[in-house]
């Protein structure tokens, strides 16, 4: 995402919006007898949690009192993010946007978006009922911007049915990275078109969450110099080479497209992926399983990447549209709509009220998923380069490894490359 050639434009408009109060919204009123407030609201929630969100911006619409209208606009996420930041520096941006959480540290440098931190105090929302994991992934440079939507991780999943056919205990899926390396060549069946394990080419999230499992690092705590090239990163992609390479577990270049729609044809018996997954493998009737990440040991420290989506306002919003705003931020970040979020969408809480709910305790799904809230954190916080990095360096880096490269010198060739990027 290449921001600087909008940047002063962004700048100047928000200057003049700021002079000249752009933007045609009336303030929402406290009795509901104003005249209606739209707001447009842009997303990339494309698959089913898209009609589950339709269903909640409608209710919404309907029942608040305040004479506010949420106008959705559903594009996919690498088309929002294409659409955004020109949108944002000629001032036909939404009102307000759902953005993934990788993607926002670069926003906020660039001033494309507003600070929140006024939402806490907003009437009716209570910031201890937030997990303040959820909050910090929102926070850049101890300033809030954007405002929670869901937060999810990588998450394993396994067919049992094919677990089974290959003679291994359906019930015990690997809890440790060494037992999956081992286990995924089993599973797999070349005669039956039927992959163990596969690892996608623009698999940096499970690339990272192995190497932090592993103690291995991406760059220092000041993000000012790499530390990709390390004996534990070494390893970790040493690993995954020998499980597809070698051992064939599964094809050498895969998209993460492609890899679910093998796990929902029911033609691979372990995947690493997010929440979304689940709706996909209940509608294709797939016998699975599903638990939290592996381990670097059983009985050890527990790591994940805890990942999320959240609510921005662009700096081009003018201010009298930021109360009907907060409306809806706050209508969905009640203890009934974040439950309705996490059921139907299978995403753990982060509210500590939709957390203790017997409903969601109960859920099965849920409540395994959200056992990896208690010790997920945030990477590399407030980061801006680390959209650049897997773009243009991990992806490129993870094709090569599939494909049989020598795992050393791709891992130096990438330190050098992330320096590099790092002193620009």
């Amino acid at each position: 995402m290449k921001f600087k050639k909008f940047l002063l434009g962004s700048i100047v408009v928000v200057a003049a919006c700021l002079l000249v109060a752009c933007g045609s919204g009336k303030s929402a009123s406290k009795d509901g007898s104003g005249d209606e407030v739209t707001i447009t609201f842009w997303n990339g929630f494309t698959a089913s949690d898209g009609e589950v969100l339709q269903k909640i911006v409608d209710e919404f619409n309907k029942t608040n009192d305040k004479n506010i209208k949420v106008e959705m606009d559903v594009m996919t996420w690498a088309n929002l993010n294409e659409k955004l930041p020109p949108a944002i520096s000629s001032n036909t941006a939404p009102d307000f946007f759902a953005l993934n959480y990788v993607d926002y540290a670069q926003y906020v440098e660039n001033g494309a978006v507003q600070p929140l931190d006024d939402f806490w105090k907003y009437d009716g929302v209570d910031k201890s009922d937030f997990t303040k994991t959820a909050i910090d992934l929102g926070i850049v440079n101890k300033e809030q911007y954007f405002i929670p939507m869901q937060v999810q991780g990588m998450y394993m999943y396994w067919n049992k049915d094919l677990f089974k056919k290959a003679g291994i205990d359906a019930t015990k899926p690997p809890k440790t990275w060494d037992q999956l390396t081992e286990m995924a060549p089993k599973l797999a069946d070349k005669g039956s078109n039927v992959s163990g394990f596969v690892f996608n080419k623009d698999g940096n999230a499970p690339l990272y969450n192995w190497m932090l499992a592993n103690g291995g690092k991406l760059v220092n705590d000041d993000y000012t110099k790499s530390e990709f090239a390390s004996p534990e990163n070494l390893a970790t992609l040493k690993a995954i080479q020998k499980m597809i390479y070698e051992e064939k577990a599964g094809p050498e270049s895969i998209s993460g497209a492609e890899m679910d729609n093998l796990m929902n044809a029911g033609q691979l018996a372990l995947e690493l992926n997010g929440p979304w997954l689940n709706n996909g493998l209940k509608a294709n009737e797939i016998n699975y399983g599903v638990t939290t990440l592996p381990q670097a040991t059983e009985n050890g420290e527990k790591t994940a990447i805890l990942d999320g989506v959240g609510y921005a306002i662009p700096a081009s919003t003018s201010s009298d549209k930021k109360e009907a705003i907060y409306e809806f931020l706050k209508f969905w970040n009640t203890t009934e709509v974040g439950k309705k979020w996490s059921i139907e969408n299978g995403f753990p809480a982060y509210l500590n009220s939709v957390a203790n709910d017997d409903e969601v305790k109960n859920n099965e799904i849920v409540s395994e998923l959200s056992k990896q809230m208690d010790y997920a954190e945030p990477f590399l916080p407030g980061f801006t380069k680390i959209s650049a990095i897997n773009n243009d360096i991990i992806n490129p880096l993870i094709e090569k490894l599939l494909a049989g490269d020598d795992p050393e010198k791709l891992m130096k060739d990438a330190d050098k490359a992330i320096n590099q990027l790092l002193s620009q």
